[in-house]
């Protein structure tokens, strides 16, 4: 993020926030004079306000908005607003960056984390490996969403007018992280999306994937895109 263009004592939106985790990194690491948590879902703001409670930060705010809303403008202007794996949901990315955009004070950039699928590999490779993919990207299709828009972000933040558009990419492997914690990050999530009456095959297929990464021999890596623009 300071890469990206944060800077201390910035105003600061984490849009997107989850359970409040990164909020609170930024709370410490860029004392911003402002701050704003903001997520659509009631369980994420609850787990925020207690992550906020629990660190000791007073002062930030934490609000039920959606990427489309149109009082997300209004909430600011910040001079930098942070989206961390949310982009992968959106059936309209162009009209949420276009939204996101007007929240910013000139010269305010925006940051983008998420992840691409086409850019992740286990070793040794399964037909389940194939098959699971397939079947979480149609998943995530139906609900509006693309599995593979990481690399997709730079030409999104042109469409919505963005400028001196920056990219950068993490590959996340399982040397990186453990095997196990890499399952639980890149697979966990993608379960969650499979229809009831395909759910048995898509658990065999991941206990086939899980067994693949988990051998002696075993690796898996993702690339994790970084994207970022100014207004």
């Amino acid at each position: 993020m300071q890469a990206a263009g944060l800077t201390s004592g910035a105003r600061v939106m984490d849009l997107g926030c989850g359970p409040g985790i990164i909020s609170a990194e930024i709370a410490f690491r860029s004392k911003p004079r402002k701050l704003v948590a903001v997520d659509c879902n009631e369980k994420s703001l609850s787990e925020t306000r207690s992550q906020f409670e629990r660190a000791g930060i007073v002062g930030a705010e934490v609000k039920s908005l959606n990427v489309y809303d149109e009082n997300l403008s209004s909430q600011g202007p910040f001079d930098f607003i942070y989206s961390r794996l949310v982009f992968q949901h959106l059936s309209d990315p162009v009209r949420a960056l276009t939204n996101i955009r007007g929240g910013l004070a000139d010269q305010g950039r925006f940051c983008i984390c998420d992840i691409d699928d086409r850019w992740l590999n286990v070793v040794p490779e399964t037909n389940e490996f194939k098959s699971f993919l397939k079947r979480v990207s149609a998943a995530q299709s139906r609900r509006g969403g693309d599995r593979g828009v990481g690399s997709k972000l730079p030409h999104y933040l042109k469409q919505a007018g963005f400028t001196d558009i920056k990219s950068s990419s993490l590959l996340l492997t399982t040397d990186l992280i453990g095997k196990e914690a890499f399952c639980d990050l890149v697979f966990g999530y993608k379960l969650e999306v499979i229809p009831d009456h395909e759910l048995d095959i898509a658990t065999n297929e991941l206990s086939v994937i899980k067994d693949s990464i988990g051998s002696s021999n075993g690796w898996a890596g993702l690339g994790v895109f970084f994207v970022s623009g100014q207004r």
